[in-house]
C-alpha cells in the first residue's frame, strides 16, 4: 500500500526506525535517508541501495522525508510546515510547541561534547 500511495504522489515520512518500513516497501532505493544514529549501520547493511546519512536530523528528498530520533521528527515536521505554508506559520507552530523555530536538517544528531557535570543529579 505504501508503494501504491507513493506512485499516486503521496508524501511519505518516517521518524527514527520507521525508515525501515519505507525501505522494506521498496520506496527508498537510490535515495539519501536518515535514521537515529544507533540504527544507521544496520539500515545501511540491510538496504545497501540506500545512501544513509547518520548525521542529519532529517533528509528531504521531495516526496520522501526521513528523520533521525523522535525529537528530530519535530524538526522534520516544522520543516514540512515551512515548506508547505511558509516561515511565518512554521514559526507560530514552533512557538506554540516551545521549540526553536528552525534546526537545519544537516545539523548533527548529537553534540559530541558531554554536558558539564553539575553538583547533583537531583532536581531542586
Amino acid at each position: 500500500k505504501l508503494r501504491a500511495a507513493h506512485r499516486r504522489g503521496a508524501r511519505l515520512c518516517s521518524i527514527c526506525s520507521g525508515v525501515f518500513v519505507l525501505a522494506a516497501a521498496g520506496v527508498l532505493d537510490g535515495l539519501t535517508v536518515t535514521t537515529h544514529w544507533r540504527y544507521a549501520e544496520k539500515l545501511q547493511a540491510r538496504y545497501p541501495a540506500l545512501r544513509v546519512n547518520p548525521d542529519a536530523l532529517y533528509v528531504d528528498e521531495g516526496q520522501i522525508v526521513t528523520s533521525a530520533g523522535s525529537a528530530a521528527g519535530l524538526d522534520m515536521l516544522l520543516h514540512l510546515v515551512r515548506r508547505d505554508h511558509g516561515g511565518a506559520i512554521a514559526n507560530r507552530v514552533a512557538q506554540r510547541l516551545v521549540l526553536p523555530p528552525h534546526r537545519d536538517g544537516g545539523q548533527a544528531q548529537f553534540v559530541p561534547r558531554p554536558v558539564a557535570p553539575g553538583g547533583s543529579d537531583r532536581l531542586p
